[in-house]
């Protein structure tokens, strides 16, 4: 990581003067498409000089600030932190200026940003904006008895190609599944988590081989990924009302799991027996969440049919050897696969 940001740190130490310039939210988006090598020249073009650096959570900052001015608040008017990873680059532009916050929020509005428009911009603290691989988050705190604005910039990398399902999990929005796969490809719906209990949702490729549904922790902004679906059946209301079958899921794991796998080839992958849950526990038919074989089953959750296996005595208990069903020869197989997202 601090490799990376040496690329444009190391120049900012012999800068010549620049005369200090605007610098707004539409700039800040330009910011985050340009070449990391370019971000440096970028920077004085607009009158800002390194001012330090700092490490929190694994990541590394570079912040910068307007040429002339002490990095207390109130002695500056903009400032920008940036901080590029492997799979993402974060900028935060900071400014004290309440006209330049109100202006960058409607300019957002202007360019096709999603948000939840019933909200009051002048009255939230913060409001989440979305388009494509983008997301911008604007708020404003006290900080020295002085307000402080923010728009803070996350670009996720855009895939170059989709092998495995884990691959997936790349996109954490809906905004950014539709801006990669289109939107007739890419559907809202309503998952259900029970038979009364209903979660906004995505659904990919719906009524096809390579259907997914992306169950989201934020269901008004359809972001932040809690999990990926693998099935045959959409638990979802569209699924329910038009019963779009798929056959049999084409998306497979690494370790090559997939959705309509029979239970002695799942026993092969995973290299040792697991415990499936049985009739008397409320969770039938799901594998134990465990990480002792090949699978980890506490990432990867799995649930299994059997037709006619629900009387079978081999059941009649809370949890049951998979190895003990496989040899009893029943036509258990993987049902779906749940996938979820690194928290």
């Amino acid at each position: 990581m601090r490799k990376i940001l040496l690329i444009f740190l190391l120049p900012f130490t012999v800068l010549s003067v620049a005369q200090s310039q605007s610098f707004t939210v539409d700039e800040l988006i330009k910011l985050a498409y340009l070449p990391s090598k370019n971000v440096e020249s970028y920077m004085k073009k607009k009158g800002f000089v390194y001012s330090g650096y700092k490490s929190e959570m694994n990541d590394e900052t570079a912040s910068f600030i307007e040429k002339g001015k002490s990095k207390k608040i109130g002695n500056w008017s903009r400032s920008i932190d940036i901080c590029i990873k492997d799979n993402s680059k974060k900028f935060t532009l900071y400014t004290t200026a309440l006209s330049e916050y109100q202006q960058g929020q409607q300019n957002l509005i202007k360019a096709g940003y999603f948000y939840d428009n019933t909200k009051d911009l002048k009255k939230e603290s913060s409001i989440l904006f979305q388009k494509a691989n983008i997301t911008i988050k604007s708020s404003r705190v006290m900080q020295d008895s002085v307000t402080l604005y923010s728009f803070d910039l996350v670009e996720k990398s855009i895939p170059s190609s989709l092998r495995y399902a884990e691959d997936l999990l790349q996109f954490d929005s809906h905004e950014f599944l539709v801006s990669y796969f289109g939107e007739h490809n890419v559907k809202k719906d309503r998952y259900y988590l029970s038979e009364k209990e209903l979660k906004r949702c995505s659904v990919l490729f719906s009524g096809t081989e390579r259907q997914a549904v992306f169950v989201w922790d934020d269901d008004i902004y359809l972001n932040n990924l809690a999990y990926i679906l693998l099935t045959n059946k959409l638990p979802t209301e569209e699924g329910m009302k038009n019963d779009p079958l798929a056959g049999n899921n084409e998306w497979q794991l690494e370790n090559g799991l997939r959705p309509g796998m029979a239970l002695k080839e799942l026993l092969k992958i995973n290299e040792i027996d697991f415990n499936i849950y049985g009739n008397k526990s409320e969770l039938a038919f799901l594998v134990k969440p465990t990480e002792d074989g090949k699978i980890n089953f506490k990432k990867t959750a799995v649930m299994l049919s059997c037709p006619r296996c629900f009387d079978d005595k081999i059941f009649n208990q809370k949890e049951v050897s998979a190895l003990d069903i496989a040899k009893a020869n029943l036509p258990m197989r993987v049902f779906d696969v749940v996938i979820y997202a690194a928290k």
